[in-house]
């Protein structure tokens, strides 16, 4: 398929529109701000507990249970990673091992994600949150993750990309 011409439907100020015309026909898509790449991290504290994120989602409505994750900036993923994993929970990575890289909602937007692996973090601060984000710190044992995921309250949403790093972990740190 060829896009043949690209045109911007509506710009505000993080979001564009874009209508694309292709030999097939037409599709519309999202760029935001120039972001192509986020990066997420799946943290393990030393007690082996998975740090998760109630982060209240305004289009939803809602809080989303996800993992830490941003906006790669002017850095690289990974620092991206190290960054957000702070900013959004206070803990530190002193190792940060690279899984996997994966697409969210490929239909609608560009968006490229790094997935890392963060073993034994240690808590250094309290969260450096920006002024739109509320977002609440669960610290989950890892042997119960499984039913907390799948057992949530009706007034939670479980992001889609914490199942896939979840399996991912188990893959990589097999059987836990």
């Amino acid at each position: 398929m060829k896009v043949e011409k690209t045109e911007i439907i509506c710009q505000g100020k993080f979001l564009k529109l874009k209508r694309e015309y292709t030999d097939r026909g037409i599709w519309e898509s999202v760029d935001m701000d120039g972001h192509t790449e986020t990066a997420v991290v799946i943290a393990i504290t030393k007690d082996n507990e998975v740090l998760l994120e109630k982060h209240y989602r305004v289009p939803l409505r809602k809080y989303v249970i996800e993992l830490p994750a941003g906006l790669v900036d002017d850095e690289s993923p990974e620092e991206c990673a190290r960054r957000e994993l702070l900013e959004e929970t206070g803990y530190e990575a002193n190792e940060l091992i690279y899984l996997f890289k994966g697409v969210v909602c490929q239909g609608l937007t560009r968006m490229e994600s790094y997935y890392f692996y963060a073993p034994n973090v240690i808590y250094k601060s309290a969260q450096n949150l920006e002024p739109t984000e509320e977002i609440e710190i669960l610290k989950i044992p890892l042997k119960d993750l499984d039913d907390f995921l799948f057992n949530l309250s009706d007034d939670l949403i479980l992001s889609s990309n914490v199942l896939s790093v979840v399996y991912s972990l188990r893959r990589y740190l097999g059987k836990y």
